[in-house]
């Protein structure tokens, strides 16, 4: 059965910088089986904290330029102290303007939490003992051309830019041409054009390659027409700045949609803002076009701290190994795919500059369709495989039949080993240049048909006497799933994310032990230990010295104190079990107890008591 895309429009419409609203908005939550503009968005969050709110509370913590708000959701159990100190994991989705399946995901990994908290232990403990924040749509502006007519896709902010700096702003963005409502793409057959048809599926173009003597025979556009006559098309329409590529890390000055310089823009600098107000953040994922889960990023040593880091440290590559694993198996992705990564991205800027887990992902891509529906082939036909070899168990009870099996067989080899001869010769002949797009578009064949709008002739007052086809993929078609898609891919991400935030570090007191000295000294040992998975901070974390050692704090006077001091900062706790101890002598009366708790920034607080007594 083939799903829909998305619902493509068929009134014409000349390309307005005005978001028409297409949902309407049902009193409780709606279902992860649509998009949702950001009125919807805020909607569905403040009913999620209306019907918990002793675990969800929603807050705005920007304005776009356009005047929607930025949504942030806080889910955990407890007071707002509690929360502020205990280890917090941040999700950031529709940091890309386009993304907004990222945003489905989010939303839809809130509502699994809460209603999933009375039964489940694992998600109650959880939310008893974390902080979950969750921005699901930072650029709520781009996200509402998807609802507009015509529909366009852009990645960047409502923010006007000179792109083409000709001293105009925005004169020069898309046309619906064929009147479809959707701005989709041109081809126009010109012998200057760089691109070729694809031999093998004529509705692709191919970049014509000298080497191969093929000479190019068309150009390839976003649909419109050069309003400002400068023979150039669509180079200044509506878009400013991608909030992924506004961040500190690796900047791009002078790049098209990095922005003039480091977090610009009134949302970015809101997100950054808020991340220094939250130092107990110690994993974040950021949904959006890079991505560090789909391959293992490159590691590489410490250059020391007067040289910046290029790549992963090292030491914290295993890390971002197991968290990828993780996610490909919650996926059900068998191998790793090629992840793609940007310059001036908040997932660099949050390990590079803040040394915190920082994992980036594609929540879909064509990519990632693709593979999946190969391994569920591979299962199909192993099934399949299966019910054969117990049929041939059964039949090879005759040794007559097992004779002609063997004749069968033999002679099938041989039949196989020509045949894979004729196989090899012919894909030596088959262009291998547009493999994935080929395989992307059928994929879309198969599964959601009306992603990709058929080529159209057109009249283009640009080109006359020029044959110009306007069509290919709709908008928003190959950065988001297929809206009858959302709620599985949803599911799947809930289960990776609970299992994300389950692995942050955590605190805790394993053994207190305390021998007295003689005339009221006693000699104290605190085991702290680490429960978590993660260790209490990453070693680039300690290299940008943005994450605080851990500290041991007694109250206890210093004149009290023969050997240590009231506050000892322990060495990095590693995970899974890891514990460090401290030792002190200390006068002290037996009759009074004394309380001491151990701060972590980002594995939380505990605390403890030592109790001194005559023992020795």
């Amino acid at each position: 059965m083939s799903l829909s895309v998305f619902r493509c429009g068929v009134r014409p419409f000349r390309f307005l910088l005005m978001h028409i609203s297409l949902i309407t908005m049902a009193v409780t939550v709606a279902p992860a089986t649509e998009y949702h503009n950001n009125k919807s968005l805020g909607k569905n969050l403040k009913f999620l904290a209306k019907q918990r709110s002793d675990l969800v509370r929603v807050d705005s913590i920007a304005r776009s330029i356009d005047k929607r708000k930025v949504w942030m959701a806080e889910v955990g159990k407890g007071t707002e102290q509690d929360r502020k100190t205990r280890p917090a994991m941040l999700v950031v989705a529709g940091i890309e303007g386009n993304d907004l399946i990222g945003c489905s995901v989010a939303v839809s990994w809130i509502k699994h939490l809460i209603e999933q908290y009375e039964t489940d232990t694992r998600i109650t403990t959880l939310l008893e003992m974390t902080t979950i924040y969750v921005i699901p749509r930072l650029n709520p502006d781009a996200a509402e051309y998807f609802f507009s007519r015509p529909k366009f896709e852009t990645s960047s902010s409502d923010k006007p830019v000179d792109n083409d700096h000709d001293g105009l702003i925005d004169e020069d963005g898309p046309e619906d041409l064929n009147g479809d409502g959707l701005i989709t793409w041109m081809r126009i057959e010109d012998q200057e054009g760089e691109y070729i048809l694809d031999p093998t599926d004529n509705r692709l173009l191919i970049k014509a390659d000298p080497l191969k003597s093929e000479v190019g025979a068309w150009r390839y556009l976003t649909e419109g027409i050069d309003n400002d006559h400068d023979e150039l098309w669509n180079e200044d329409g509506p878009g400013g700045v991608n909030f992924n590529r506004n961040f500190p890390y690796n900047f791009e000055f002078f790049a098209p949609d990095a922005g003039v310089h480091q977090v610009s823009e009134a949302e970015t600098r809101a997100l950054a803002d808020f991340i220094v107000e939250q130092p107990n953040i110690g994993i974040v994922l950021t949904y959006g076009a890079a991505d560090n889960l789909l391959k293992t990023p490159k590691g590489a040593p410490s250059p020391g701290r007067r040289k910046p880091m290029t790549a992963i440290n090292k030491d914290d590559l295993g890390y971002y190994r197991t968290m990828g694993a993780l996610y490909r198996k919650s996926l059900g992705l068998s191998k790793e795919l090629e992840g793609t990564s940007y310059p001036g991205t908040f997932s660099d800027w949050m390990y590079f500059h803040r040394g915190r887990l920082s994992l980036a992902a594609k929540p879909w891509d064509p990519a990632i369709a693709v593979e999946l529906s190969k391994t569920d082939e591979k299962k199909k036909k192993m099934t399949q495989d299966e019910i054969k070899e117990d049929i041939e168990k059964i039949e090879a009870a005759s040794e007559n039949e097992q004779a002609e099996d063997k004749k069968e067989k033999s002679s099938e080899c041989e039949l196989e080993k020509g045949n894979k001869d004729i196989d090899t010769d012919s894909k030596d002949d088959v262009d291998k240049r547009n493999e994935k797009e080929r395989r992307e578009i059928k994929w879309f064949d198969k599964y959601a048909p009306q992603a990709f709008v058929k080529w159209q002739t057109i009249e283009h007052p640009d080109f006359p006497n020029q044959r110009v086809e306007v069509g290919g993929y709709c908008p928003f078609a190959l950065t988001n799933a297929p809206i009858g898609m959302i709620e599985q891919i949803a599911a799947k991400h809930a289960d990776f994310l609970t299992a994300l935030a389950l692995r942050l570090p955590r605190i805790g007191i394993r053994n207190v032990e305390n021998r007295h000295l003689g005339q009221s000294v006693y000699e104290v040992k605190i085991q702290v230990e680490n429960t978590g998975f993660l260790p209490t901070s990453l070693t680039h974390g300690q290299t940008t010295r943005e994450v605080y050692p851990t500290r041991l704090i007694i109250e206890l006077d210093d004149e009290f104190f023969l050997s240590g001091t009231r506050i000892t900062n322990l060495p990095v706790i590693r995970g899974s079990g890891g514990m460090v101890q401290a030792r002190y002598i200390i006068r002290a009366s037996r009759r009074e107890k004394i309380h001491f708790k151990v701060v972590s920034m980002l594995a939380g607080q505990v605390k403890g008591t030592i109790e001194p007594s005559d023992a020795k």
